[in-house]
């Protein structure tokens, strides 16, 4: 595998800051020494920037062009797979990929090479196991996902933190004071927000005695948000559209002065803890995906309901235990650096850890 190109899988949702930032997470440092070939989808220069691509990487807005290059390469027995990170749906779409990438690390694997699938999660995580799902992540000698119940129903695998963990202020700068900041930011794709989340977030306000802030990191989620603020009277952080390195930089800023950051977006919620706050899940609609996949990093308890007659109670001594959780992104970080070493050693030739 001394030649090895490595193709891997980097696409997502183009007005959604924290999708290239986690995929920035895995492909950092990722191969180094070799030439990379990165599926980035018909994604805008906003997202291509993001993913932090390195001058000598090939990028393919073509699903298909990226497949029969990575098949001529493999057939040779120069070339290596790494599938995308992130949410997976499926579908009948999701059902045809899986097909073609199993032919892939077929080959791949019959020719000497390396087959990663790693931090996926799986949207709905019940029924039927998919066998053809089971059969890719199985066939690859790295295969991660970002939560137990994804892990459970493919039947194969290890569970690892989400990508994301690995971004963020370090550790020693995320001190629990000097955070005048209560930061809402939800989704806008949603049941209209009830009068009792709305209430939650009121009562909170005013117990911790902090100003309020709405925030989006998707920008499909700015409509929302301007409804909330016009609703609660609470200051709206603009939305910074068309550089999302920028937007990322300019939210991290947000949640750094930050005591708690609510939402129903698993990446805001990543982010906010990652830059110190207190991640707080306060569903409008309850979806497991967000418990679950913070319970990886020891964060599972940061869920409350608005409904709760302990919300406040819940919520301050959640905001007591900030050096706890920030304990738990080290240790996720950790498990993410060992998870990369043992990436690349399996792509330089070694084996899987």
């Amino acid at each position: 595998m001394k030649n090895s190109d490595v193709f891997i899988a980097a696409h997502g949702q183009d007005d959604n800051v924290g999708d290239p930032a986690l995929r920035r997470a895995m492909l950092d440092g990722l191969a180094l020494g070799r030439r990379r070939h990165i599926l980035v989808g018909t994604a805008s220069h906003a997202y291509i920037n993001a993913l932090g691509l390195r001058a000598d990487d090939v990028t393919y807005s073509s699903r298909r062009e990226w497949q029969l290059a990575a098949f001529r390469h493999a057939f040779l027995g120069r070339a290596a797979f790494v599938s995308n990170a992130g949410e997976i749906q499926l579908n009948r779409r999701r059902l045809r990929i899986n097909r073609v990438d199993r032919l892939l690390v077929g080959l791949i694997r019959l020719r000497g090479g390396a087959a990663i699938t790693t931090g996926l999660g799986v949207r709905d995580p019940s029924g039927s196991p998919s066998a053809m799902l089971t059969s890719l992540t199985r066939a690859c000698q790295i295969a991660t996902w970002r939560d137990e119940e994804s892990r459970r129903f493919a039947r194969s695998g290890s569970v690892r933190p989400d990508w994301a963990f690995a971004l963020g202020s370090s550790g020693d700068d995320l001190k629990p004071d000097g955070r005048p900041l209560l930061v809402v930011s939800m989704r806008g794709d949603t049941a209209d927000l009830t009068a009792e989340w709305r209430e939650a977030i009121a009562e909170l306000r005013s117990a911790l005695g902090l100003e309020l802030v709405i925030v989006s990191q998707v920008e499909r989620d700015v409509e929302r948000g301007d409804r909330i603020g016009a609703d609660l009277g609470a200051h709206v952080h603009p939305w910074h559209a068309g550089d999302h390195l920028a937007a990322e930089a300019d939210l991290r800023e947000v949640y750094r002065r930050a005591q708690v950051v609510v939402s129903d977006r698993l990446h805001v919620l990543i982010f906010a803890t990652t830059e110190g706050a207190v991640p707080l899940y306060l569903p409008n609609v309850e979806s497991s995906k967000i418990p679950r996949t913070m319970a990886v990093a020891g964060l599972g308890d940061h869920h409350v309901s608005p409904r709760d007659e302990r919300l406040v109670e819940r919520v301050a001594t959640l905001v007591a235990e900030q050096p706890t959780a920030v304990t738990r992104v080290e240790d996720a970080r950790a498990q993410l650096r060992e998870l990369s070493a043992a990436m690349n050693a399996l792509i330089s030739g070694g084996t899987a850890q």
